[in-house]
């Protein structure tokens, strides 16, 4: 098979360069003919692994989307409008603000998709939370809002006030609290 492969490249090239001959009115310099890249041989004939050019979006995609992102696919941003509350929210909230790459968690039992997001430039005063189950589209939330003089620490929930979405369970509140009090 791995003879088969470079037989197969070194048969296009050959076809390549012998069409070009025949152009006698435009003819190709050494320069212009095209390179025969070493790695997609190696890779075709299986005797090293392609170099994974794409290790930067991989490691994106491994550590998920961010709420902005999340917000424009259709059935996320459906589930999250019908939220109980979702409409009185700040409207950064319905943008993503400034977030973290969402991720998968187990709560309750169930595998959501878990993304957090804070209003843009102004971190500790307001922050949200999203559970989202993408096997029935369910999705539970947390918003906080610093009242008053509130510490700078996002772990102090002192002056919180906490507005709940979509009526978490007592199981998933805590989940979210936990999020939104002490993010990984």
């Amino acid at each position: 098979m791995k003879h088969a492969v470079h037989a197969l490249v070194i048969a296009a090239v050959l076809a390549v360069a012998a069409c070009t001959q025949d152009d006698t009115d435009n003819p190709v310099t050494s320069a212009q003919t095209p390179a025969i890249s070493t790695t997609a041989t190696a890779a075709a004939s299986n005797d090293a692994p392609a170099p994974d050019s794409s290790a930067a979006a991989a490691a994106s995609v491994a550590a998920g989307p961010y709420l902005f992102d999340l917000l424009q696919q259709s059935d996320f941003a459906a589930a999250f409008h019908a939220l109980s509350g979702a409409k009185e929210l700040p409207e950064w909230t319905h943008q993503g603000g400034t977030s973290t790459p969402a991720q998968k968690v187990t709560a309750d039992g169930k595998s959501l998709l878990e993304a957090a997001g804070c209003k843009p430039h102004d971190c500790p005063t307001e922050r949200i939370v999203l559970l989202y189950d993408e096997k029935t589209h369910s999705m539970w939330g947390v918003f906080a809002r610093r009242q008053g003089e509130a510490p700078t620490d996002v772990s102090d929930d002192s002056n919180d006030q906490l507005s709940w979405l979509g009526e978490p369970d007592d199981k998933l509140k805590d989940a979210l609290k936990k999020k939104l009090y002490y993010p990984e």
